[in-house]
């Protein structure tokens, strides 16, 4: 047998036999599964459509190889709606033009709704981001948080009751657009109190957001070992949360607040292969429940979707805030301004901490029973925060101010 017949029969019989061939690879598009036995064919192809805190997140743990999950890519299949309200003041402040930016970065003429829903640079995008909504303006958030060791395998646990309550650009809770008195000063306010293990049960954290782009954030802990109150200050809000992942301003992707030194920039648009949005009827036949084996060591076994996003770099030109910038991915063709994950790079350049797995699980005929995931991972220890969310939400929850003081918080604790 000549040379060039042998290699044409090892050819024909790794193909038959489903081995991979290094550096072959194919399209990724919907039908497509990728599985441990097929990953190699894939590869290079995912580097390039995931956006590269999925991509670290899943090859750094090795996710495919070890069969926690595959990933099945699919046409897309359900769009998000915001709520009502909010839908309806987005479409005026496109025909009316209500809003627009201050010489230091404020966000004039807002009201209510995505301020500006066709953004013509980084600023206006960076302010729909902070003012999407996928929810109504008052939520309550049930979570668990997991943290994973560099080998997928879950160290420890905690759960927390999360309150958020908007102050301004109320559109779908009465009172709307504002809370009376409130005269622009506050913008919102959060609370969050630990229910579980008992070893951290009954810490408080309260954070108060302000309008005014000159003053930080309020916020306070309560700590039960010491039975004290502490004022935290700016770099307090980027530690991580109880020896965890998850850091307060990384929330959601992005929840660090917009001041007059931020900049922002637009670095393009590309495809990119994210998780998709569900309804809560897709994935399970037992009356909207999650499914069984949903969660896969530090990941989260979904379905995959193309879509187009904004890059959005965001620098906070600040020497001693924890990021050179970050990195978020803005929905384009939405109107919503979703953000499906956030790429934060330190001073040194390297790429240290991620929010991956970002996901929401929508009844289908009210936005008021659903649930969300996300994992927070530090790219330099491999190490992974899970957080599995089952938000409270409705037009009838009218959160009570006293949850956000810490008499109200320890009081739902006990």
């Amino acid at each position: 047998m000549k040379l060039s017949e042998k290699w044409l029969v090892i050819f024909l019989v790794l193909i038959l036999t489903g081995i991979p061939l290094t550096g072959l690879t194919k399209e990724i598009k919907p039908g497509v599964i990728i599985t441990k036995e097929n990953f190699s064919r894939y590869s290079s192809s995912l580097e390039e459509l995931l956006i590269p805190g999925y991509y670290l997140h899943i090859m750094g743990s090795k996710a495919i190889r070890k069969g926690w999950i595959t990933i099945p890519v699919v046409e897309p299949k359900w769009k998000y709606q915001p709520p009502p309200g909010f839908v309806e003041a987005s479409r005026k402040n496109l025909a009316e033009k209500r809003c627009n930016i201050g010489s230091e970065n404020q966000l004039l003429g807002f009201i209510g709704g995505l301020p500006f829903p066709d953004p013509q640079n980084g600023l206006e995008l960076g302010w729909n981001a902070s003012h999407r909504r996928l929810a109504t303006e008052d939520k309550e958030f049930p979570a668990d948080f997991k943290l994973f060791n560099a080998e997928g395998k879950q160290e420890r646990y905690f759960s927390w009751h999360l309150w958020k309550k908007m102050w301004i650009g109320r559109t779908d809770i009465t009172p709307i657009p504002e809370i009376p008195e409130n005269n622009g000063v506050l913008d919102s306010k959060e609370s969050i109190v630990i229910d579980r293990p008992h070893d951290v049960k009954g810490f408080c954290l309260i954070r108060v957001r302000y309008v005014d782009l000159g003053k930080a954030d309020d916020c306070y802990s309560y700590i039960p070992a010491l039975r004290r109150m502490r004022r935290l200050t700016g770099s307090d809000l980027t530690d991580p949360l109880l020896g965890s992942d998850a850091i307060p301003d990384d929330f959601e992707a992005w929840r660090q607040k917009i001041d007059n030194k931020m900049t922002f920039k637009i670095l393009g648009t590309k495809n990119f292969l994210v998780p998709r949005h569900y309804t809560t009827e897709e994935i399970s036949s037992t009356r909207g429940e999650r499914p069984p084996e949903f969660i896969r060591g530090s990941c989260f076994q979904v379905e995959w979707e193309i879509k187009s996003l904004w890059i959005l770099e965001i620098k906070p030109n600040r020497p001693d805030y924890p990021y050179r910038k970050r990195l978020v991915y803005v929905e384009k063709d939405d109107g919503t301004a979703t953000l499906y994950g956030g790429d934060n790079y330190d001073h040194r350049g390297r790429l240290s901490h991620t929010n991956t797995f970002i996901t929401h699980y929508f009844h289908p005929d009210t936005l008021f029973r659903m649930w969300c995931t996300a994992v927070y991972r530090n790219t330099l220890t491999n190490h992974s925060t899970m957080l599995d969310m089952y938000p409270i939400l409705g037009p009838e929850l009218n959160i009570p101010i006293e949850v956000f003081t810490v008499r109200g918080l320890l009081k739902r604790a006990r």
